[in-house]
């Protein structure tokens, strides 16, 4: 018998007795590897200070320093690349002239295609990623989340991504090497899109889920997505907290109300920025990816899905406190050692422009960055900056008046408020010309009780 039959007649007996047994032949694969590291911190903005750890990590950086952002404009970031500028790469996704000016290092995507990634690769062992975009809005009113992960595997993956964008190779390019890895026990997925079909990734975790799952989206108009939300809301838990700004036509919010199911709309007057899932409260999907056909075919984008209880409770926090947030005036007066508004001085001769101030009292203990806080008459809104020293003041010149015959002017940090004083309306405070309203009292914030009428005294309290 010729010795080709024998092989073929061995291999039925094998198949045969698989079959009957149960038992088949299974091809193995290399396995996902291991590695020890620092846990991921995750940081949300505004109120974590994403821009300080994103600055720290940047000018702490001894090898490489190579970063993909769709949009870029904080001071502070770019002067950190540029002071690293001899190990910087960096790849921008719109609006690039302007820092092609200041860092040599700079390439750009500047055809139809969409360079939406957010990350960096510090020293070939770091990477920073999220929805956070090192700008202005993002950093000090939009919400957005970022994370940093210690990993050498996974920091390959993006050099692998990075050096394709570096190359010019937008909305195209080779599948991620290594798709799984466990850090410290913890399961680590990561996936770029359009190559490794982001929504199908996301798909298969949402369709396992057993218990809830919540999500923050800012753009979400993608109908299979929605489907499997829609599907799971009959049997589990299914929130979601979607960007007002972006309730348009094409929308699954349309579709998820129409379906009974429990979403609502951001009421951060700025933008919810955030791209996440949270399921079973123990899976949290993040990363640069909105839920659209965009977003899976066209753009560069890249997601994470992250299996661990601790970082899922983090984004649980972020989503709870969204969810439960009202963009309203807290009226209730409360003990305070911490920022407050000490003086107005609204009423005045000739130009208001030339001649209001606010000023501000730290009572603590500890020097504060004014960099997120904020003061509002609900109509503008003024974001501070530098800082206050400890049992100091600061006189503040803000861009736009104050009503003479009635208003009030708010103090946030982030979305947080601090303090509130109003005159010639709901408090009965009234500064002649030459006067201004001024703190008799350093203990309690909303209280018109600890608020007098007096000579202006920038600077003194």
């Amino acid at each position: 018998m010729k010795s080709w039959v024998i092989q073929l007649l061995l291999l039925f007996i094998l198949v045969l007795v698989c079959g009957c047994t149960g038992h088949f032949v299974r091809i193995t694969s290399t396995p996902a590897p291991k590695e020890f590291s620092p846990d991921p911190d995750v940081y949300f903005c505004p109120q974590e200070h994403c821009r300080e750890h994103l600055v720290e990590l940047i000018r702490t950086a001894e090898r490489t320093v190579h970063c993909a952002f769709y949009d870029i404009n904080l001071e502070e970031v770019v002067q950190a690349l540029i002071d690293k500028e001899n190990i910087t790469k960096l790849v921008v996704g719109r609006r690039a002239a302007w820092i092609k000016e200041m860092l040599k290092n700079v390439r750009s995507n500047d055809g139809n295609q969409l360079m939406h990634d957010k990350f960096c690769v510090i020293d070939g062992d770091t990477v920073v990623t999220g929805s956070f975009n090192p700008t202005e809005k993002d950093n000090f009113f939009n919400n957005n989340n970022m994370i940093v992960i210690h990993s050498k595997y996974l920091a390959q993956n993006y050099e692998d991504e990075f050096k394709e964008l570096w190359d010019g190779e937008f909305g195209s390019g080779n599948r991620v090497k290594t798709p799984i890895i466990y850090l410290n026990n913890m399961k680590i997925e990561n996936y770029f899109c359009p190559e490794d079909s982001c929504k199908s990734r996301i798909k298969a975790v949402l369709e396992k889920a057993e218990k809830c799952i919540y999500f923050m989206t800012f753009t979400f108009t993608d109908d299979e997505i929605g489907d499997v939300l829609i599907d799971k809301s009959k049997d589990i838990v299914v929130k979601g907290i979607m960007e007002k700004n972006n309730r348009n036509e094409w929308s699954e919010y349309w579709r998820f109300k129409s379906n009974g199911m429990d979403v609502k709309l951001d009421e951060n007057r700025y933008n919810l920025h955030h791209k996440v899932f949270i399921v079973d409260n123990k899976i949290v999907i993040t990363g640069s990816f909105n839920p659209t056909r965009s977003g899976n075919e066209m753009n560069d984008e890249n997601i994470l899905i992250l299996h661990d209880e601790d970082v899922a409770k983090e984004y649980s926090k972020e989503f709870d406190k969204l969810w439960n947030y009202k963009d309203t005036m807290d009226l209730e007066e409360k003990d305070t050692r911490y920022v407050m508004i000490s003086e107005v001085y609204y009423d005045t001769k000739g130009r208001d422009s030339d001649e209001e101030f606010v000023e501000l009292y730290n009572p603590s203990d500890e020097r504060i960055n004014l960099d997120y806080f904020f003061l509002s008459n609900g109509r503008r809104t003024q974001r501070l900056r530098g800082f206050i020293e400890p049992n100091s003041t600061r006189v503040i010149k803000l861009g736009f008046l104050l009503r003479n015959d009635g208003d009030l002017l708010v103090l946030k940090e982030g979305l947080k408020q601090l303090d509130y004083v109003s005159w010639e309306s709901s408090w009965d405070l009234e500064a002649r010309t030459g006067q201004s309203l001024q703190r008799s009292g350093f203990s309690r914030a909303n209280s018109r009780r600890e608020w007098k009428v007096g000579t202006p005294t920038p600077g003194k309290v």
